[in-house]
């Protein structure tokens, strides 16, 4: 199954000044040539900020989403079937003529249009794809060239000179991925992306939800509680987007006294706040949500 599309346009990117310094730093790093990886939690707009980002730089945009089954075959090409083209010679009529030629049919992997054009490459989550799939990074990053295995005389595609990569990726010690070769990450500039700040978090619900300020606030005060608890892994950005997104579609008001509101809250932290506190039962999970949920509203 073919992973990548072709973007032109960020997807209702929210821009604020978390993200301001990190964009410029950005831009810099990539219009000086070098490739740049965001690693962070889950949920922290790692994509989304890679999106907006290729977007600046104003040229097609191909995405690859790294997984353990991805291989040379789909970043590169392979042959896939035979083609077979038959001339039927009858100019004389007492004679007849064949003639068949069988052709093996290439597959164009993903990366080759984008390296012969200059596209963005954004290979989010790549750390999930197994470091031989990757390897095939460090001759585009060193050498710019895209070797191509198999296919005869044409060894090599040489880079487009506006060719750029971003890469994304989870933390090692997140489930599925695969420790990055160091070959590879020495070729990259590494920026570190946490999740941002609650004054952030509150505007990108409030943009992106339509739901108003003294209800983005309640939201993220919740969910930046528990997240607290859990050092900052968990639950993230998206947790705080489904509880604004449900309530504002499902007219749920945004209430902690409101038990469709703490239903809604249920069903989405709970399993994040198990994260947490795997020690706990599912009913103590859920006493401590309606706790931190309601906590405010006992003191006043």
């Amino acid at each position: 199954m073919n992973q990548s599309r072709i973007v032109n346009q960020t997807e209702g990117f929210v821009k604020t000044a978390f993200f301001e310094d990190i964009i410029k730093r950005s831009l810099q790093y990539l219009k000086a040539g070098y490739p740049v990886h965001f690693v962070g939690p889950s949920g922290v707009g790692k994509t989304s900020l890679a999106e907006h980002i290729a977007a600046l730089l104003n040229r097609p945009m191909t995405i690859i989403r790294g997984h353990h089954e991805l291989s040379n075959h789909d970043l590169i090409g392979h042959y896939a079937g035979f083609s077979k083209k038959e001339v039927i010679d009858n100019y004389i009529h007492s004679v007849y003529k064949t003639e068949q030629e069988v052709k093996p049919n290439w597959v164009p992997g993903q990366l080759i249009e984008a390296v012969k054009k200059g596209h963005v490459v954004i290979y989010d989550e790549f750390s999930r794809s197994r470091p031989e799939t990757n390897n095939i990074f460090l001759s585009l990053l060193e050498e710019n060239v895209l070797p191509i295995y198999g296919k005869g005389k044409e060894s090599f595609i040489k880079c487009h000179p506006d060719f750029t990569v971003i890469f994304t990726s989870n933390p090692d010690e997140y489930a599925g991925t695969y420790h990055t070769q160091d070959a590879l990450l020495d070729r990259l500039v590494t920026i570190h992306v946490d999740y941002c700040d609650q004054e952030t978090e509150i505007e990108i619900i409030r943009q992106k939800t339509s739901i108003n300020l003294q209800q983005a606030k309640e939201i993220v005060r919740l969910v930046s509680t528990l997240r607290h608890q859990g050092k900052g892994i968990c639950p993230s950005l998206r947790a705080s987007l489904m509880i604004a997104t449900v309530a504002k579609k499902a007219n749920i008001p945004i209430v902690p006294m409101n038990k469709q509101y703490q239903t809604l809250c249920l069903d989405v932290l709970t399993r994040p706040a198990k994260q947490i506190f795997p020690e706990l039962s599912r009913n103590e999970i859920e006493e401590l949500i309606v706790k931190e949920l309601i906590g405010k509203e006992e003191h006043h």
